[in-house]
């Protein structure tokens, strides 16, 4: 939204969990990568020695799966910082009245970050080796 920033301590803990997210990432990439070619990842994709669609599918595999843990990172952050009605989308009380109890019931969310990871890893080693 035009006009409103976002407060210092949003700004200041979503820096942290971004580095986090992203350092998690690229050591589960270089895991990843291991298990599934036997080789290590690329450490320079721009050498000459490195094939061009192996440095090509590290890079883009690198980049996005970076950029996106630090974009879900910091909305996590956000979420998790924000007051509980901006949470739940329910409107401010009007300055100088109390909390009114006539609000409509909170809607159900999704399910969490750490919840799907978790998923994500079962369906992985439950799946058929060959």
């Amino acid at each position: 939204m035009p006009g409103k920033r976002e407060p210092r301590s949003s700004r200041m803990l979503k820096a942290p969990a971004a580095m986090v997210a992203s350092v998690a990432v690229q050591r589960g990439l270089h895991v990843g990568w291991k298990l599934v070619t036997g080789q290590e990842p690329p450490t320079a994709p721009d050498d000459k020695q490195v094939p061009l669609g192996q440095a090509v599918a590290w890079s883009a595999l690198f980049g996005a799966a970076v950029a996106g843990a630090r974009l879900i990172a910091g909305r996590y952050t956000s979420a998790w910082l924000a007051p509980r009605r901006q949470r739940q989308g329910l409107p401010e009380p009007a300055p100088g009245q109390a909390d009114a109890q006539d609000h409509p019931l909170p809607q159900a969310e999704a399910p969490g970050l750490p919840y799907l990871i978790v998923v994500a890893v079962l369906a992985w080693r439950r799946r058929p080796r060959i």
